[in-house]
């Protein structure tokens, strides 16, 4: 190890008056230095100097060094390959070589710095140069560590690796006797000629051969001054990754540096006009990333108090109602069914996250329209996140008079277990769509509700075969008790016997779930009992009523089932087995 002129601190570590308790080490404080000093850096490479945005940034990595003075007298860090390390804790990472503080210290051999009181003062900005000449060097020879020597900082110091200085030794001179014993080996070897050479006496195209100890091309091995695999690999690894990178990241940046100069209110508003009509071309074409990180980075700067005056607010709260509103919204739905935007889940909730409630009906009535079924998933997600955060506005959604808006609310109203939702639910089973009374009577399973509850015991009426159906089961997977007066009404009237075979089953079996022993009593009747005249119930109903006592949990319905197990009916017969198997 070899350090440069000056000296340096080998201690391993930096003194910390008043610190007893290594929990109270000002770790965040340290972190926040390499933090600052690389957005610099970053900033460095893309601003003049006079610049207000590499001002500030040097002005903030100023600051952060001053206020770690007041708990620590220098600051001692060791160097890895892609972290620097204070005292035992990771104070800096950064996985990508490119950017990394970390490794551009550690590739040149520097293993570790020491940072000294005043270097914020009257240095900070000379070393922003030297690590700015360092990861743009093309100079041969020239170096990190050859920079900082000719710069001679003062506050700045660093240990590194001379790979010379550790590298075996070469002969040094001796006395006269070794020294000419030395320079006879070395020209014996020089004129050393193998045997079939000496037979040659010219070269392949008639020259002479060569005199002896004459140095040639040959004698040297090309591969000695080669790249190994490692390099070969690391080289175009880098140059793959700066071809296909995406330059709209640091165009974007650069815009949002300067958005966040204060001082420059009609700049601001300039580049929030240029957003706001960046966004829907960067929609247009698929770049939903981007798209989702110009909204993101927008609110994150609007939050911070004083950088954006009243105006700049309402810029940028209208770029995002501009993202909610129906003709983008469609336009983005349109593009996914398409195939112009590959309807990856994970891209579109970047971006649908940042949408207003008034994006809630486009997105449900495509959601219901969509014919693929991937991209209508997603939207569903994007549904669901959305009225999660801005539950108001899915409410508003059921009362839309569009059916496929209102069906596909009460759907995720059901999904997402809206309870506010129970009330607006049960006033929509009086809408004329089947559609809309179908959806709230599934999402009706979600809800706990009497209200509901008893609007759907109302539909075991409704005009449509599908909407009694569906309401029988719901009130069955609920577990309403209250509704099995209702049930026993319909089992012993006479339009549950001119119903189907699947509307049969379905009010048969709610009704032995919820009916208790009375049902039992009524279905075992059904079942077993025989006429004045000694006739049995039709067949399809005895079946009917051989499955809804495989759904009673009473005793008394496995003796029912017994004692129909040996039925002439083969109908009979399967529907008592299946009910003793308690199979659905």
């Amino acid at each position: 190890m070899t350090g440069r002129p000056g000296g340096h601190s080998r201690d391993g570590g930096t003194a910390l008056p008043g610190f007893t308790d290594p929990a109270e080490l000002p770790v965040e404080d340290v972190a926040e230095v390499f933090t600052t000093l690389q957005k610099a850096l970053r900033a460095f490479q893309l601003y003049d100097p006079n610049n207000p945005v590499y001002k500030k940034f040097v002005t903030n990595s100023k600051d952060v060094l001053q206020r770690v003075w007041h708990s620590v007298e220098k600051l001692h860090v060791l160097v890895e390959e892609n972290r620097l390390v204070w005292l035992g804790e990771e104070v800096y990472r950064n996985e990508s070589r490119t950017d990394s503080l970390a490794f551009l210290f550690y590739k040149d051999g520097i293993r570790d710095l020491t940072l000294l009181p005043g270097l914020e003062e009257t240095e900070l900005e000379i070393l922003l140069g030297v690590l700015h000449r360092a990861r743009n060097v093309r100079q041969d020879g020239e170096d990190l560590v050859t920079i900082l020597w000719d710069q001679d900082l003062q506050r700045f110091r660093y240990t590194y690796l001379d790979y010379l200085a550790d590298s075996p030794d070469f002969p040094s001179g001796g006395d006269p006797g070794e020294r000419d014993g030395f320079d006879a080996l070395l020209k014996s070897e020089l004129t050393a000629i193998p045997e079939e050479d000496e037979a040659q006496e010219g070269g392949e195209d008639g020259a002479p051969a060569p005199a002896a100890g004459t140095v040639r091309r040959e004698d040297f091995n090309p591969t000695l001054y080669s790249l190994d695999p490692k390099e070969q690999a690391y080289l175009q690894e880098a140059l793959r990754n700066e071809l296909e990178r995406d330059l709209r990241d640091d165009v974007l940046s650069a815009l949002f540096d300067r958005v966040e100069d204060a001082g420059e209110v009609e700049r601001q508003l300039e580049i929030l006009e240029i957003l706001r009509t960046l966004l829907p071309n960067l929609l247009s074409h698929g770049a939903l990333r981007p798209a989702a990180r110009i909204v993101e980075e927008l609110l994150a700067i609007r939050s911070e108090p004083g950088v954006l005056d009243p105006s700049g607010g309402e810029k940028v709260e209208q770029l995002i109602e501009d993202l909610s509103s129906e003709e983008v919204v469609g336009e983005l739905v349109r593009s996914l069914e398409d195939g112009a935007i590959p309807p990856r889940a994970e891209e579109l909730t970047d971006l649908f996250r940042f949408l207003r409630m008034s994006a809630l009906p486009p997105l449900l009535r495509s959601a219901a329209t969509a014919e693929d079924e991937e991209v209508a998933e997603v939207l569903r997600e994007t549904v669901a996140a959305i009225a999660e955060r801005h539950p108001e506005g899915l409410l508003r959604a059921l009362g839309s008079s569009n059916p496929l808006v209102a069906a596909g609310a009460a759907r995720v109203a059901g999904a997402i277990g809206l309870q506010a939702a129970a009330t607006p639910l049960a006033q929509l089973l009086g809408s004329d769509s089947d559609a809309v009374r179908k959806a709230v009577i599934v999402a009706g399973r979600s809800i706990p509700s009497s209200v509901l509850a008893n609007a759907i015991q109302a539909a075991l009426d409704d005009p449509s075969r599908e909407i009694r159906i569906e309401a029988a089961r719901s009130l069955g997977a609920i577990e309403y008790s209250p509704a099995a007066s209702r049930f026993r009404e319909i089992i012993g009237g006479k339009s549950i016997r001119e119903a189907d075979i699947t509307e049969k089953i379905a009010f048969f079996e709610t009704f032995g779930q919820l009916g208790g022993s009375s049902a039992v009593q009524i279905l075992d009747k059904i079942l077993n009992g025989r006429s004045f005249l000694g006739r049995r119930e039709p067949d399809e109903l005895r079946a009917a009523a051989a499955l809804a006592l495989g759904k009673a949990t009473v005793p008394e319905a496995t003796s029912s089932l017994e004692r129909a197990s040996s039925a002439d009916e083969p109908v009979v017969r399967s529907a008592v087995r299946r009910a003793l198997r308690r199979e659905d």
